[in-house]
């Protein structure tokens, strides 16, 4: 019977598989360290088809730490959207505060008013964290374009929601 011999790849993932997986779960939790593992492995066999890698354990954890210095940095760059509907009671009387239905229909309708490039743009980045380099490479554009886009959108929204605004905060 022949031994089949293991290759650079399953050797690693046996011999180190284990801590990696501890090491990821332990900085980013279980989901993000999931796909973090699976594209470290992923890159790990590509890496191995155009060089040999004399210590694996040690490109592993280099490439998985810039990895998760990766996922804090866009997490940092892209805030998570709050629905303030489940940290407020928008039914309590609001001491004197617009109600805040009002306010968000307002400020969908100034969205409806806008050219929906524009809309799409100011939306993508404001309320669902996209970069606008990302959303000019999704879009086939030049960067500069949607930073124009998004430029035009806020200052008509400024025009459109500045009464909302001074009704909201008080200001006259």
């Amino acid at each position: 019977m022949y031994e089949i011999e293991k290759t650079a790849w399953e050797e690693a993932y046996e011999a180190h598989a284990g801590e990696l997986e501890a090491f990821a779960r332990s900085r980013v939790g279980d989901l993000a360290a999931e796909d973090l593992l699976q594209e470290l492995w992923s890159a790990f066999a590509t890496a191995l088809e155009v060089e040999e890698i004399l210590q694996p354990r040690a490109w592993l954890y280099r490439v998985l730490r810039n990895r998760i210095t990766d996922e804090y940095r866009t997490a940092a760059r892209r805030p998570a959207f709050v629905d303030l509907d489940e940290e407020f009671d928008v039914e309590e009387e609001s001491d004197g505060f617009p109600d805040p239905d009002d306010t968000w229909e307002s400020i969908e309708e100034a969205f409806d008013l806008l050219p929906p490039d524009q809309r799409e743009v100011f939306v993508r980045n404001e309320l669902d964290g996209e970069t606008l380099r990302e959303i000019a490479e999704d879009l086939g554009l030049p960067l500069k374009t949607i930073i124009s886009r998004k430029g035009y959108a806020r200052r008509r929204l400024q025009d459109l929601l500045r009464e909302v605004y001074d009704d909201y905060f008080g200001e006259e």
